[in-house]
């Protein structure tokens, strides 16, 4: 039986975090996922430790009650990055972002000191809980990575910031390359030089993304507008998202992409009551080899919920924005699906890929229920992000 979304977000509000470290239970395609399982709940004592901890072997509760600053903690390295003309801002609201890399055939060579610990993310061990205590938990300057094989992955309630903000491939805040079962759950993104959360070429597996707030606000933007351009990446070789209840502000671009046209790539994603406010830019980029479910979406203020190339690329989409496509959904899934709004934003597109409703028929254990789509800006801003458990 499908959880509602409301039911989660009532158990998730009611529950604390105390001893056994983790609130609530991860549900969605990251069913099942326990991270540290019954491990007591620790608390570091120095970053040596909590470097230890988070990337070590061993099943481990780890409370996070406190800003870890990694900045500095492993030098930086001055150089050359490159200037082109999509990060040089003049007359915008904000400085353009620099590339740290090695050609710049299409722009010119500036200086530029980064900061060597944001673009080398902790690698997090199998069986991990990471959890913030109150609003307390801040990772700054560092991001985390699970790869290799690496799963059973719970990470909640934790503030990543301060990756290099002024580059671009300054660092990336969560990075999902080999994994499977992650939990990434009431956490805030800020401040971030390159994705909020990315996943490579290799599988990221079953994911749940939920609860988290995905602020774009920065001083250093690609396209020049205050906002942040490098939201979600989703590029894996078989993923499953679940992506529910987040929180997308301030950001331009990215917000996600996904699809890849390798070809062996799969990704089903199945969006539900997520809340995309102030972006200046586009929301969903899609390309193939996804199947794509969203309900209950509300755009509020978005220049581009959804790139025009997104319809013509190849990737499966199910965007529910008409009763006859919601009433659709019952016969393959056996629930009526909500559909999405957009308010103050650009066109919503009408598309109902049967090959949709055929695929997550599926995977229908996996599928969470909805709140109305009118509740969600109230629901999500009292909701997502930390110090919200």
């Amino acid at each position: 039986m499908r959880a509602s979304i409301a039911a989660v977000l009532t158990a998730l509000l009611l529950g604390q975090v105390d001893a056994a470290g983790v609130t609530g239970t991860a549900f969605g395609f990251a069913s099942g996922t326990t991270g540290g399982g019954s491990a007591a709940a620790a608390t570091p004592s120095s970053l040596a430790q909590l470097k230890e901890w988070i990337t070590d072997n061993v099943a481990r509760t780890i409370m996070i009650d406190r800003e870890w600053d990694f900045t500095g903690a492993e030098g930086t390295t001055t150089g050359k990055c490159c200037s082109t003309s999509t990060t040089t801002c003049s007359g915008g609201t904000s400085k353009g972002q620099a590339w740290i890399q090695d050609t710049c055939d299409q722009g010119t060579w500036i200086s530029c000191t980064y900061d060597n610990a944001a673009k080398s993310p902790l690698n997090v061990g199998s069986n991990k809980s990471i959890v913030g205590v109150g609003s307390k938990g801040v990772l700054k300057g560092k991001g985390l990575r699970v790869r290799g094989g690496n799963s059973n992955v719970i990470i909640q309630n934790i503030h990543i910031t301060d990756l290099n903000p002024q580059y671009v491939w300054g660092g990336d805040a969560i990075t999902l390359d080999g994994a499977d079962k992650v939990w990434i759950d009431h956490k805030k993104f800020s401040l971030i030089g390159r994705q909020m959360i990315v996943s490579g070429w290799n599988a990221a597996g079953h994911v749940t993304i939920s609860n988290n707030e995905f602020d774009g606000v920065t001083s250093w933007s690609a396209s020049c507008n205050g906002k942040h351009y490098w939201t979600l990446l989703l590029l894996g070789a078989a993923d499953w998202y679940t992506f529910a209840g987040n929180w997308l502000h301030d950001v331009s671009g990215r917000a996600p992409h996904m699809g890849t046209d390798y070809d062996a790539s799969k990704i089903y994603f199945h969006g539900v009551n997520n809340y995309f406010q102030n972006v200046g830019g586009h929301a969903f980029d899609v390309d193939t080899n996804i199947w794509l479910l969203l309900e209950g979406n509300y755009f509020d203020a978005v220049t581009t919920p959804m790139t025009d190339n997104s319809l013509t690329r190849g990737g499966q989409l199910y965007t529910t924005t008409t009763v006859a496509s919601a009433s659709d959904c019952l016969a393959q899934l056996g629930y009526l699906c909500e559909w999405n709004r957009a308010s103050g934003s650009g066109t919503w597109p009408d598309r109902t890929d049967s090959a949709v409703l055929a695929q997550f028929a599926n995977y229908k254990q996996d599928l969470i229920g909805h709140t109305g789509v009118a509740t969600v800006p109230a629901n999500v801003t009292a909701h997502a992000g930390v110090g919200r458990l």
